[in-house]
């Protein structure tokens, strides 16, 4: 009953929704295909495209740093091209640096060059520009995040991801588009099926993480958590497995103030937790603003991913020269 009732809203919204997005999606695909009739080759770069279905939340980001790391185990040179988005290098394009903070690189590219600190990351609206310098550079390999708006680009391989439950899905739902990507992944816990998917992605917690990257085990000690991210509830559903006295979402891409931390700090004091805990996402951002005292862990999220899908871009990479 419980279900059912939680289903019949969605069904209503998507009666309402799909009328009223039609001029969007009208536009915005006649954009695309558009900017897609001519699109442009980097034959140095083996492109691979990460993208969703929705605006945020759908694990974009932790795609791509799941295909990073499988291309960092065999040793291959890529650069990761972002957005870098409401930073001041997605206005004049960026270098991401580990001295860099989210205002100069944004949050999510700033992650990821945490996470793969010999690798190149640039951010900036005009990915060409990003990809012939990160050709320039050297690299073999380039992940474009987000590449579904990039159809003036030539991909060598591309991976949608799809949660049909997620918020606004419907007002970038182009199923003529989608089809044409290499893998459609529909994320395992959506409560329905996406039509035309071959294969399911989830996300697992590996643990948590001190500034350091050393994993502690926290047993039933009490903790606070808060996040920034497209899909805050996941997050929060991710970490029932600890004793979670309180949960603080805000915004997707939030920047946080050291009011924010300090307020939260005073959250944990009064709950009688131990530890502060947020996404790794959000611990790019917070970790210059927090003191030395502050007692704040990451959750590290890791992308679930069918076992054939990277065996398969690797060896499409081996078949054009690049392995």
């Amino acid at each position: 009953m419980h279900a059912e009732a939680h289903r019949e809203p969605a069904r209503l919204s998507r009666l309402l929704l799909d009328p009223l997005s039609l001029p969007y999606k009208s536009g915005a695909a006649l954009a695309l295909l558009g900017r897609g009739l001519r699109p442009r080759s980097f034959p140095g770069l083996f492109i691979i495209s990460a993208d969703g279905l929705s605006f945020g939340g759908s694990g974009k980001t932790p795609l791509v740093m799941a295909l990073g790391a499988a291309l960092e185990a065999r040793g291959c040179r890529f650069a990761v091209v972002s957005r870098g988005y409401r930073s001041r290098g997605e206005k004049e394009g960026l270098l991401v640096q580990a001295g860099h903070d989210s205002a100069a690189a944004g949050d999510e590219p700033l992650m990821i060059k945490r996470r793969f600190p010999g690798q190149d990351v640039f951010v900036g609206r005009d990915r060409l520009r990003s990809l012939e310098q990160a050709q320039a550079r050297g690299n073999r390999f380039a992940l474009l995040d987000d590449g579904f708006q990039s159809t003036h680009i030539r991909k060598d391989f591309s991976v949608m991801l799809v949660n049909p439950d997620q918020p606004y899905f419907y007002l970038r739902h182009f199923r003529f588009l989608a089809r044409r990507d290499d893998r459609l992944l529909s994320y395992r816990r959506a409560r329905r099926p996406f039509p035309g998917s071959d294969g399911w992605y989830d996300f697992v917690l590996s643990g948590l993480y001190d500034a350091e990257g050393r994993a502690l085990d926290v047993g039933r000690e009490p903790i606070v958590a808060f996040s920034a991210l497209g899909d805050n509830q996941r997050f929060a559903g991710d970490l029932a497995r600890f004793n979670l006295a309180a949960f603080v979402p805000f915004p997707d891409h939030h920047a946080y103030r050291a009011a924010d931390l300090a307020e939260l700090e005073a959250l944990r004091v009064a709950r009688g937790a131990s530890w502060l805990v947020c996404s790794e996402k959000d611990f790019a951002k917070v970790r210059l603003l927090a003191g030395a005292g502050l007692p704040l862990l990451l959750a590290r999220n890791e992308i679930q991913l069918p076992q054939d899908l990277v065996p398969q871009i690797l060896a499409h990479a081996e078949e054009k020269g690049f392995l």
